[in-house]
């Protein structure tokens, strides 16, 4: 290999992953003197668990007020707040750094395992999913979208081992954010897995079960928590819309920023129309891939997506990287990679100009996927 293709040896790939994860990772230092961002809802909501309020907007804000946290309410079913009951009965920012460092590991062996899945080196899976921006964005934010990622490999894992029921309790648990199940319940319709489906149904039903418990005995506690999402919904977008990636919710933010009408639903049409073409693929394609398919899919459509949750087009990733590598990685497969890796890293910027590039890469890697089947 010569001229400027002798650029692309092993050992400076790593390097430049490497430099990918130190870049990553630097905000994490400012999140001290930002109150951990997102883990304050979590703490709130782990604080008031057993109770009532849990799923309730006024009072969670009353608690972050009161004790001087970030004002970002709870919007996750009521069970998700038992977890974090452990780590509330610790001072939050004890309790925000180990979470970081949990988030991080998470993050880690979902990769690890996702490696063995796809059948690539261990060291450049992990390496490669710790360099990826919008995953950094959700370990060192505070949310936990790694334990997303976990949960879809296993549930792939399951699938392709032929263990439905169990890809259904997988997808079930994920069912924590139903935005991100979605996707992959529906691709459990197209391909006619019964078992996963019922699965499916049961582990949610344990969910409205743990939100029960969750809010001591609040057998409503559903209407709660949609009428939190209803009334936080446009101030998240007017505070935190530049971080949309899905093209609804795109919308939602370029019609708030602008005023102009119907963009919302542009973007379902958008959106729609992608997740249509790619249907027969992903009733036709091998399990593993059909599972990327459906994740990156679902984040095309999704009427709330923020960058952490592009942590989910890994799996997208991974399956195009053996894909290349079974092509011996050609030049173009390569310049790919290092694009779509640069513009993960490029995230924060959005928080300057007010939009971010992401939505770029929601749309293109779904029709990647499909062109190199």
């Amino acid at each position: 290999m010569t001229g400027w293709r002798s650029i692309w040896t092993p050992q400076r790939a790593r390097l430049w992953l490497a430099a990918g994860v130190v870049a990553a990772y630097l905000p994490v230092l400012g999140m001290p003197f930002r109150g951990w961002l997102d883990f304050s809802a979590f703490y709130a909501a782990g604080s008031l668990a057993f109770t009532a309020d849990v799923t309730r907007l006024d009072a969670i804000v009353a608690f972050q007020q009161a004790h001087g946290l970030p004002i970002t309410p709870f919007v996750y079913p009521a069970g998700v707040a038992l977890p974090y009951a452990l780590l509330s009965a610790l001072p939050y920012d004890v309790a925000a750094a180990l979470h970081v460092g949990l988030m991080l590991v998470i993050l880690a062996v979902a990769a690890r395992l996702g490696a063995d899945l796809l059948g690539l080196p261990r060291r450049w899976v992990v390496l490669g999913a710790l360099a990826w921006g919008p995953a950094a964005a959700g370990v060192v934010s505070g949310q936990n979208t790694s334990v997303a990622l976990l949960l879809v490999v296993l549930a792939a894992r399951a699938a392709v081992s032929g263990r439905r029921t169990l890809a259904g309790v997988t997808i079930g648990i994920l069912a924590y954010k139903p935005q991100l199940a979605a996707p992959l319940a529906g691709l459990s319709v197209l391909r006619g897995w019964w078992r996963a489906l019922v699965a499916v149904a049961a582990v949610v039903g344990v969910w409205y079960l743990l939100g029960v418990l969750a809010t001591g005995g609040n057998a409503t506690w559903p209407r709660d928590w949609l009428d939190t999402l209803s009334r936080y919904s446009t101030a998240d977008f007017q505070e935190n819309g530049w971080q949309a990636i899905s093209l609804p919710a795109l919308g939602t933010r370029l019609e708030i920023a602008t005023g102009l009408p119907l963009l919302t639903l542009l973007g379902f049409i958008a959106g729609g129309a992608i997740v249509f073409i790619c249907l027969p693929a992903m009733r036709r394609l091998p399990p593993l891939d059909a599972f990327a398919l459906a994740c990156a899919c679902g984040l095309v459509v999704s009427p709330h997506a923020w960058v952490y949750d592009a942590t989910l087009l890994l799996p997208a990733l991974g399956v195009l990287a053996v894909r290349a590598n079974a092509r011996g990685w050609p030049w173009q497969d390569r310049w790919l990679f290092v694009g779509v890796f640069i513009v993960g890293l490029t995230w924060p910027i959005g928080g300057v100009v007010g939009l971010t590039l992401m939505p770029v890469l929601v749309v293109a890697l779904p029709i990647a996927l499909l062109r190199s089947a």
